[in-house]
């Protein structure tokens, strides 16, 4: 109860499900969302904290609620979570939403698109269900060690190698890796790494 009542003091959780003075019934947002054809939903949790575990948890609850539907409610999409570790590195680890996704979700058509700059902070169910990767630079050996599964010997010792916009493309659906180059956008990001 103690938690709860925390929870619901907490400026970032409050905010986070207020529009102006209108409180947002997310849980409907959502169901119209999965049962609509065409459109894209955003949910922006950026200004939530990530020490306090409010943003795992909503990531968790939201998870929960779609994998939860059946398979005739849902129209196919793909779930989409930047900076999952984020997510899943709390102490509390709501993860059984994604879990779940990673599971269960292709069957009900949702699928899943992470990205991370710490694969090891990715629950290892969560990993063993990914059929596809794009791995940029690694060197830290934790997070390569958690990647080896997926990746062939000769990628894994390239990966450290990378430069910017380098990567391999690694997928149950390829014969071998593939090393790919991406071509930096035009679209301004008000983030560019100086080059030295």
């Amino acid at each position: 109860m103690q938690k709860v009542e925390s929870l619901l003091e907490n400026t970032n959780f409050t905010n986070f499900f207020k529009s102006h003075t209108d409180w947002v019934d997310l849980i409907t947002v959502i169901d119209n969302f999965i049962k609509s054809d065409g459109d894209s939903l955003y949910i922006d949790s950026s200004k939530i904290g990530t020490s306090d575990g409010i943003g795992a948890m909503i990531v968790d609850l939201i998870s929960n609620h779609i994998v939860n539907r059946t398979k005739k409610e849902i129209k196919p999409f793909v779930m989409y979570v930047d900076e999952v570790h984020r997510y899943t590195q709390t102490a509390e680890n709501y993860t059984s939403g994604l879990i779940s996704i990673a599971r269960e979700g292709r069957k009900k058509g949702i699928f899943l698109f992470l990205t991370t700059q710490n694969p090891k902070d990715v629950p290892d169910v969560v990993l063993g269900q990914i059929g596809t990767m794009i791995v940029h630079r690694l060197t830290h050996f934790e997070e390569l060690k958690s990647i080896q599964n997926h990746v062939s010997q000769s990628s894994l010792s390239q990966i450290t190698k990378l430069n910017q916009g380098e990567a391999i493309l690694t997928s149950i659906n390829l014969l071998q890796d593939v090393y790919v180059r991406f071509k930096k956008s035009r679209r301004p990001h008000g983030n560019d790494t100086p080059l030295i």
